[in-house]
């Protein structure tokens, strides 16, 4: 969801002119390799900033964020909101949009339960001031949509999206800020639920009119199609494409840049370019790392994917490890009970069975089985994996009849054996 700016006065862009100045510089700096001079001024900038008015405090913060530089952003939004609770009732509407900024940011940042009492709180002041279909009302939907999305709720994600799409169709030019970053929102939603047509419709037209920054996004969520459709060839381009793009446009440790990273690997490992994979997955962890902090859910995705290929590569103890510490993301992020938090131990459980440590194995596999398949319904081929993999411990354990039992109920299943490939 991109971050609404205010309209600033006059006097506000004259007061401004000093911090776009230095974050040009600093800019320009970092770019030319100069990392310690960029942090230099970008502190200077920060040192400067006691006397703005919310309005540019709001400015800045979203240019910052726009930067990746997410700590630096969330003081100055608060300072922000701060300050328009000083002006009192007839700055709610201001204060509204900074709120929803900032609880994007923390939605980035995977503080997810904050994050959403921000942006309802925001949806219900943009009702009250300007009804149901209001354009805020529909940028504060559309926000909490990608909370919902990143939070692993895909039918709230939806619902909402839906309902900021109505709005903002009915007021909006398509190439509007909020109609496209909306278009790109809807797609992602629908790439979840594997209804690659609608969402590639979405997001075609608009590389003829976003900038390279929004063009980078959607060459991923276009390759994302691809390689759910197994037309690797066709993703790797994609995904390319994309690389690029955001190595040319964005800060390096943007999290859109450990995305593309992230994802190129994926397709590397499963075309068996092995070497470039390994490199490439540990370059997204450690931009994650650095952009978001190391115990940030999209670090723990990140392990899991790396863990997979190592699981694959027979380098168990490697393996292991990660899933370990992707596991203990999870649960401080989303608690216990999270589809995330269970496929890590059904997947570190698969690493134990392997590796012969039977009872560490049952146990995790046991406590995570029927929590995941009450969450997924067992036609879901994460859950059939599970299921597979646990029959396969049964088996080498010697109780073939419960083996046999697991087996029966995979095969009672449409999709039959044939999730018990990764």
């Amino acid at each position: 969801m991109k971050l609404t700016a205010l309209i600033l006065s006059l006097t506000a862009v004259v007061e401004g002119a000093s911090w776009r100045a230095g974050l040009a510089q600093a800019e320009q700096l970092r770019e030319a390799g100069q990392t310690a001079a960029a942090e230099r001024v970008y502190q200077q900038i920060l040192e400067t900033t006691k006397d703005l008015e919310p309005m540019e405090l709001n400015s800045l913060a979203t240019e910052l964020f726009y930067l990746a530089r997410y700590s630096d952003a969330e003081t100055l939004y608060r300072r922000a909101l701060e300050g328009w609770d000083r002006l009192g009732p007839e700055a709610s509407g201001s204060r509204g949009i900074t709120a929803g900024n900032l609880g994007t940011l923390l939605k980035v940042k995977g503080r997810y339960p904050e994050a959403e009492s921000l942006l309802l709180s925001w949806i219900k002041q943009a009702e009250a001031a300007s009804g149901p279909d209001g354009l805020d009302t529909g940028r504060a939907a559309d926000a909490l949509a990608a909370l919902y999305l990143s939070w692993g709720q895909p039918a709230k994600a939806e619902s909402m999206a839906v309902r900021a799409n109505a709005i903002f169709a009915g007021q909006l030019e398509f190439q509007a800020p909020e109609r496209t970053d909306n278009a790109r929102l809807l797609a992602s939603i629908w790439l979840e639920k594997g209804r690659y047509t609608e969402a590639e419709a979405l997001l075609r037209p608009l590389v003829k009119i976003l900038p390279d920054r929004g063009i980078a996004g959607v060459y991923n969520e276009l390759a994302l199609a691809e390689a759910r459709q197994h037309h690797l060839s066709e993703a790797e381009t994609l995904y390319r494409s994309a690389l690029e793009l955001a190595r040319r446009v964005l800060p390096p440790q943007h999290p859109l840049l450990a995305v593309t990273l992230n994802n190129l690997a994926q397709v590397e490992r499963f075309r068996a370019r092995y070497l470039e994979a390994e490199t490439d997955y540990r370059e997204a962890i450690g931009i994650w790392q650095k952009a978001l902090g190391p115990k940030h859910p999209d670090v723990a995705r990140g392990l899991m994917n790396l863990a997979a290929f190592y699981h694959e590569r027979g380098r168990e103890a490697g393996a292991e490890e990660l899933y370990r510490e992707a596991a203990a993301i999870f649960d401080a992020a989303y608690g216990p009970d999270h589809l995330l938090a269970l496929e890590a131990r059904i997947e570190l459980a698969e690493v134990l069975r392997s590796e012969s440590r039977f009872s560490e194995s049952e146990r995790l596999s046991r406590a995570a089985l029927d929590p995941l398949a009450r969450t997924l319904g067992d036609h879901d081929p994460r859950v059939i994996r599970a299921l597979a993999n646990y029959a396969r411990l049964l088996e080498e354990t010697r109780r073939a009849s419960q083996a046999a039992a697991i087996r029966g109920r995979i095969e009672a299943t449409p999709e039959g054996f044939l999730g018990e490939n990764p």
